[in-house]
């Protein structure tokens, strides 16, 4: 389970890291500039929420038990407000660089989305979408993977607990110099 969790992690974050860099659509304007869309500026809430699925992730490495549930819990909804926030952008990208847009052609507000010809997504979109995926699924296994037995300190053992199967407590009885041979 840990190796799944650990699988579905390595995935999410790559993805995430690689992608939110790169532009995920290129618009095309009628005078014929492109202006691409990063994945990072395209929402700023969304760019928040992975922050905070980021830390919650972090921060379930350092849990166990309840808390590292919960944790995980914040990830997951962290993870599906920022998909549902680029969801929201997919349908109108060029939203999303609507600033760059009145830069370069001197037309603000809604009227500069009438100059944009097309919007192409890239191939970082879809990198993008399986890292979100990645990072959903990463939340939800560190939901359900259950903790780890403690491990208990052989040194911390007192000579009275002492099980004659157990081979460690058999030798630390022999340094303490406890004689097996009398009982």
């Amino acid at each position: 389970m840990r190796r799944v969790y650990a699988g579905f992690t390595g995935l999410g974050l790559l993805g995430l890291i690689v992608s939110l860099g790169a532009p995920w659509w290129v618009v095309s304007l009628e005078s014929g500039a492109q202006v691409p869309i990063q994945g990072l500026t395209a929402s700023p809430l969304a760019s928040s929420l992975l922050a905070v699925a980021g830390a919650a992730f972090g921060l379930g490495l350092l849990l166990r038990g309840v808390w590292r549930r919960v944790t995980s819990g914040i990830q997951v909804l962290a993870v599906g407000l920022a998909a549902y926030a680029l969801a929201g952008l997919a349908a109108r990208p060029e939203v999303g660089a609507l600033a760059e847009i009145s830069l370069l052609t001197g037309v603000a507000g809604s009227g500069a989305l009438d100059v944009v010809a097309t919007t192409e997504a890239t191939a970082m979109l879809w990198v993008g979408v399986v890292g979100l995926l990645g990072a959903v699924g990463s939340g939800l296994i560190g939901l359900a993977m259950p903790d780890r037995p403690a491990r208990t300190d052989r040194y911390k053992r007192s000579v009275g607990e002492a099980d004659p199967k157990d081979s460690i407590a058999a030798w630390d009885h022999l340094s303490e110099g406890s004689d097996p041979t009398t009982r």
